[in-house]
């Protein structure tokens, strides 16, 4: 269903970044859609109901700000394998302390009898 009038314009605000952009509603997944003029779905808004963040996050994800978003993600993603690595880092030191641990604990059990 075409949206073209809302409480907060945001239909008439996604037309002022894009004249092609269309806001539209999905019954059948109750998800919010902004599709271009050939009815190409280019967004699926996370939102459950019509307000601001729309526009916001259409102007975000713009083709405009394709080399900042792929910056973005970039780095999100040098964080996340960085925190993989020092998890991974830290488990395999815990497993080695407790192995030591036990071997010692073993061998001076052994030496006293």
């Amino acid at each position: 269903m075409l949206i073209s009038n809302d409480v907060h314009d945001v239909a008439l605000r996604l037309k002022e970044i894009d004249p092609g952009y269309e806001l539209h509603y999905e019954s059948s997944d109750r998800k919010f859609r902004l599709k271009n003029a050939e009815g190409d779905t280019l967004i699926v808004f996370p939102f459950r109901s019509i307000d601001c963040r729309m526009v916001e996050h259409a102007r975000k994800t713009r083709v405009e700000r394709l080399e900042e978003i792929i910056k973005e993600i970039d780095k999100a993603n040098a964080a996340a394998e960085e925190s993989a690595i020092r998890r991974k880092e830290s488990l395999a030191s815990d497993s080695l302390k407790e192995a030591a641990s036990r071997y010692y604990a073993d061998k001076n059990r052994k030496g006293t009898r």
